[in-house]
Parts: C-alpha cells; sequence; structure tokens
C-alpha cells in the first residue's frame, strides 16, 4: 500500500501505518522503550515499506507550527512579514498610516490596470510583468488589511457580550414584570376564596356546625367557582410562562 492517502474518497481509507502495530511489535517497542535504545535495523512487513521501530513511537506536541492538509500553520498565530513570505514589500518598514498607505496601493493598482491595458493592445507578450505587478499590490494591501484582525476580533467580542447582556437584562425585566402579574393574579384570586369565608363581623362561621340543604348546595356551587377560577388561574400563570422567551 501506498504511503500517498487519497483524500478524494468520501470514506478514505485509515492511515497505511497502523498495521505497524501489530503484538510483536508493541513488545518489542516496549522493551526498547525500557532500555532506552531503539534498534537501527528496519522492520520488514511485506507488501509495506520497511519502517524503523522508533517510528511507532507517536510525534512530539508541535511547539511551533503543525501541517494539515499540506498547509503549515503556526501555534502561536501572528502575521508573517512579506520578507517571510518572499513578496516585495511597497511600503514603508514600522508603524504606518494604514489608511494612507492603502490609498496610495490603490492608485498605484489603477495606474498598472491602465497599463496592462495598453500592453495588451500594443504588446500582449508582455502583460505577464504587469500581471506580477498587480499581483504584488494586491499581496501588499492584503497584508496590510489583515493587520486590523485583532482590533476586529475584540470589537466583534465585544458586540457578542453587549448583546448577550441586553438580552439577560430584556429577559430578567421580562421575569420581574411576569411575576408582578402572577402575585396580583393570586392576590385577587385569595380575596375572592377568604373573602366570602368571613361574616359581616371578619369572623369565622366554621362554629356554626348546622347546615340546611339550601347552605350545602350553596357550598357546593362555590367549591364548583373555586375550582374554575383556579383553572382560570393556572392557565394565565402558564401563559405568562409562555409569554417568557
Amino acid at each position: 500500500m501506498s504511503e500517498t492517502q487519497s483524500a478524494g474518497n468520501a470514506w478514505p481509507e485509515p492511515p497505511f501505518y497502523y498495521k505497524r502495530y501489530t503484538a510483536d511489535n508493541v513488545e518489542r517497542l516496549q522493551q526498547a522503550k525500557k532500555q532506552h535504545s531503539f534498534p537501527d535495523t528496519p522492520i520488514s512487513q511485506p507488501p509495506d515499506p520497511d519502517f524503523l521501530l522508533a517510528s511507532l513511537e507517536p510525534p512530539k506536541i508541535p511547539t511551533e507550527s503543525y501541517t494539515i492538509f499540506e498547509q503549515r500553520w503556526q501555534i502561536n498565530e501572528q502575521l508573517q512579514s512579506l520578507q517571510d513570505l518572499g513578496v516585495k514589500q511597497l511600503f514603508p518598514t514600522g508603524p504606518i498610516d494604514r489608511v494612507a498607505e492603502l490609498k496610495k496601493l490603490n492608485r498605484v493598482l489603477i495606474v498598472q490596470f491602465f497599463k496592462l491595458l495598453d500592453t495588451l493592445v500594443e504588446n500582449p507578450e508582455e502583460y505577464g510583468r504587469t500581471i506580477e505587478n498587480i499581483s504584488t499590490i494586491f499581496i501588499n494591501m492584503h497584508h496590510i488589511l489583515n493587520d486590523y484582525r485583532p482590533h476586529q476580533a475584540r470589537e466583534t467580542l465585544r458586540l457578542l457580550m453587549e448583546s448577550q447582556i441586553a438580552k439577560k437584562r430584556q429577559m430578567a425585566a421580562d421575569l420581574r414584570s411576569k411575576s408582578q402579574a402572577a402575585l396580583r393574579e393570586l392576590e385577587a384570586f385569595g380575596k375572592e376564596i377568604v373573602g366570602p369565608l368571613l361574616g359581616p363581623d371578619n369572623q369565622d362561621p366554621s362554629d356554626d356546625m348546622t347546615l340546611n340543604a339550601d347552605t350545602a348546595s350553596g357550598e357546593i356551587d362555590k367549591k364548583e367557582k373555586d375550582n374554575s377560577r383556579m383553572a382560570e388561574l393556572h392557565q394565565n400563570l402558564v401563559a405568562m410562562v409562555d409569554d417568557i422567551e
């Protein structure tokens, strides 16, 4: 099996080197680690390519950069200079006025574009140099714009936090409003229940244990009315809770 893995399949095959971790090789690896010595003789497992026992050890944790899908990424993200990228720098080194430099590069870009049009009309074979100049200008402009990325990230985070704070404050206000409305509903319901139980002299009529038929019927109607009022109160409270987003 080739060491080059194909990424075109929807379900790519597992890495080729998983076959190296046989029981014998794992035991050899453990013995070598105990002895702090790895043999230089390669291990042969046809049809796979030969490999060293030390290659079974997991790679060290990267400290500077790592590669994913043939792209190199830095552990500590930082903007590389144009010199590191192999691109000619068209603006001064050090602190600059980014807006002014972008305007200068934009004017130079327009000049180069008109020059490209003249070249295509007069001498189409020499358009390559102008295209290269335009490409360099674009890279320089993009590099200057990338200096704003940390500022953009801070502003985006600030706006996100302000939005979250505003939503939480609005939710707290809604909760307070619904809580007060629920307390008013409960207070009104309490008055409806307790009021009829008290006589004109605000005395508990429970001492009178004799109830005639009309009184018993009235008590049944009252209980049904109270149950209906309780169900209505429950629906109102549920509606209040549902209104809170």
